[in-house]
């Protein structure tokens, strides 16, 4: 779908204001969770170890659990039906290394899709994309045997119109975490302080927008594990650091039959985006390869339906 240049600009300046209202900050793809696993337990993933996703998005200090090397994609249309062509992409690949702990790198494509340049006779000059792109390096080591940290730093660059018409802006961001396992409880704790940066600048210095700095703190306790079945819970809380005002809270779980199927459960709540629904989704594994699904709600005056997200994993 291509949207009259007009009328994207307009999009992106409520989207952009809607960053003020919400208090979020700017920078739409660092809030958007990658790992249709999480995503499924009602976006909660933050005390997770077990995939590539979880220790590098999530908390880059789940890499100093890590001891095989992994790799995840995720792919989610965000407007479905509306804008086909409006898309959100997530790559990581995670390495042990030999004196301990991890390394990993990630990528994450937002794309708001083509539009029509035009003059003000309403001529088509041509046509331009507008995207968020953001590569990232993570990298995580224990500390003690059950207690890692990790962080990741992470490039951003945010373009909302052609570069000539001051729509380009990038900056840096730095995330740091920490996982602490308790094995006699079956319990894992997790914190991570994410895009910790300069603000981003689009037309001048006096109107820089600050990233979306927030801090997530989470739980993950496997309540049950079998020969055959194990179920686990998961709760997360994350409060924006930009302002009080933003919050969301997490909880899911997740019931896992071996290796090869899992059937999952969550609810998002997001007063202030007036978000507060279920996420389901299901896993599926064979040998070294596996494949989530997870759905998830909009804010309930949208109209819109639920996002789906796809996240295919491959461990060496």
């Amino acid at each position: 779908m291509r949207l009259p240049y007009s009328l994207l600009l307009t999009v992106l300046l409520v989207s952009c204001l809607a960053t003020s209202a919400l208090a979020q900050g700017t920078g739409r793809s660092l809030d958007i969770q990658p790992g249709a696993r999480q995503n499924g337990m009602g976006a909660a993933g933050v005390a997770l170890d077990e995939d590539a996703t979880g220790v590098t998005w999530w908390n880059p200090a789940g890499l100093g659990f890590v001891n095989k090397s992994a790799v995840e994609v995720t792919y989610a249309q965000l407007v479905p039906g509306l804008a086909n062509d409006v898309s959100y992409n997530f790559a990581t690949y995670v390495h042990p290394m030999s004196g301990g702990g991890a390394w990993g790198v990630g990528l994450v494509f937002l794309s708001y899709g083509t539009s029509d340049r035009t003059n003000e006779s309403g001529t088509v000059l041509g046509q331009f994309g507008s995207n968020e792109v953001s590569p990232a390096l993570y990298y995580g080591l224990k500390l003690l045997p059950e207690m890692s940290v990790g962080a990741s730093l992470k490039f951003i660059r945010i373009q909302l119109a052609p570069d000539d018409l001051s729509g380009v802006g990038s900056t840096f961001g730095l995330d740091v975490g920490a996982l602490y396992r308790i094995p006699a409880a079956r319990l894992r704790l997790g914190m991570n302080l994410q895009n910790v940066g300069p603000s981003v600048t689009f037309l001048n210095e006096d109107q820089k927008s600050p990233l979306s700095r927030n801090l997530k703190m989470g739980m993950a306790w496997q309540a049950m594990t079998g020969k055959e079945f194990q179920l686990l819970t998961v709760a997360d809380f994350n409060q924006s650091l930009v302002t009080n005002k933003f919050r969301t809270y997490n909880v899911g779980l997740e019931i896992q039959y071996t290796d090869q199927i899992a059937g999952r459960i969550g609810y998002y709540s997001d007063p202030l985006g007036e978000i507060k629904d279920l996420t389901y989704g299901l896993g599926i594994g064979w040998k070294a390869l596996s494949m989530d699904y997870a759905s998830i709600p909009q804010a309930r005056d949208s109209g819109l339906p639920n996002v789906s997200k796809i996240t295919l994993g491959y461990h060496f």
